[in-house]
């Protein structure tokens, strides 16, 4: 079942309890402060204050968290300040400042921090400026600049930089022009551009690129039109068209594409209507609808799915209401409740 999580605004952060009560496992959570956003990673959850403060917990291996450590965090420690956005892909991260700079902290093997080397960084360190928007896969990341062009850097192995080859990038690569929004997951991306066209590259073995192949792309290809939302899973993706409808293709072998089904689809299907928001763990899927309520299906391997159990789900469940945003990390879940409380499920491991 879904873990409540209460933040509450004081003077001082003091923790009631850990993120896992030893003795009711559905006690609330209580924080000293007010949660305006969420965000995960593989195996970590962000939290940015109505002070626009970052607390952070989770899997820190890679010092991924900011916290000045690399110990493993089991309650939301505060790490920064002025934070406007977050994205957190295996162990890296980066941290979208109030001022539009851009920062990045962890792993850095395959380049993704963009920095110019293969140096894992301890401490956060500025990257870029006049930043928009920023996405993180498992070890590549991409972010776009005021003048709307995509930049990226990391793993490229299956193309999924969409710069027309596959080497990887340890500085920021220019990729396109008016982009508004990209996801990336394990080893694929999705890019809406300004015009509300969906374009996709990287690893597409299991169709998730959506152009009806599964051949993989090393430059994006356009895959759908009137698009406002995207968002990228492992091996599959999910979109939302201007009219509520949600679109999913891909993998389905747990039922992720909610479509009561676990054969992969080869080409864009629709699988929910009335939809506001969508996003895509490494195998389940949570969806806000317009009235508020939450669903989920797919992988339920640790609870993520929020509905009691641990059995994949091949169709939308709802798991709960009064919801105003959703965050879908590798195998655990955060829901943003409009009073202001976090709810989490799913594998609390690290």
């Amino acid at each position: 079942m879904m873990k409540k999580l209460s933040f509450i605004l004081l003077i001082t952060f003091l923790f009631i309890s850990a993120c896992s009560s030893d003795t009711d496992p559905n006690a609330p959570i209580t924080l000293k402060t007010i949660i305006m956003k969420t965000s995960t990673g593989t195996a970590t959850s962000f939290f940015i204050d109505d002070q626009n403060k970052l607390f952070a917990c989770g899997n820190n291996s890679k010092n991924q968290l900011a916290f000045g450590a690399t110990s493993s965090q089991y309650v939301p420690v505060k790490t920064m300040e002025n934070v406007s956005e977050i994205a957190s892909g295996e162990y890296h991260t980066l941290i979208l400042k109030n001022d539009k700079t851009l920062w990045v902290i962890g792993n850095n093997d395959d380049g993704q921090l963009g920095i110019g080397n293969n140096n894992s960084l301890a401490n956060p360190q500025q990257i870029a400026t006049d930043i928009t928007a920023i996405a993180a896969g498992k070890n590549f990341s991409f972010f776009v600049k005021n003048d709307a062009s995509l930049w990226a850097m990391g793993n490229n192995v299956f193309g999924q930089l969409g710069n027309g080859n596959t080497n990887n990038q340890n500085a920021p690569v220019k990729i396109l022009d008016h982009v508004k929004s990209v996801s990336a997951a394990t080893a694929h991306t999705l890019i809406l551009k300004t015009d509300g066209t969906l374009w996709s590259c990287g690893r597409n073995s299991s169709y998730e690129l959506g152009d009806g192949t599964d051949v993989n792309k090393n430059s994006p290809v356009m895959i759908a039109t009137n698009i406002t939302q995207m968002s990228a899973g492992n091996q599959f993706s999910i979109f939302l068209k201007s009219d509520g409808k949600l679109y999913g293709v891909g993998f389905d072998g747990a039922g992720q594409l909610g479509d009561n089904s676990t054969y992969t689809v080869h080409s864009p299907k629709e699988i929910l209507a009335e939809v506001k928001q969508a996003k895509a763990g490494f195998g389940h899927t949570l969806v806000v609808k317009n009235d508020g309520s939450v669903w989920s299906a797919g992988l339920n391997n640790f609870g993520q799915l929020g509905n009691g159990n641990n059995t994949n789900l091949g169709r939308f469940e709802k798991i709960g209401d009064n919801t105003k945003q959703i965050s879908a990390g590798n195998y655990h879940s955060l829901l943003l409740k409009n009073d202001g409380t976090v709810w989490s499920s799913g594998s609390n491991g690290s």
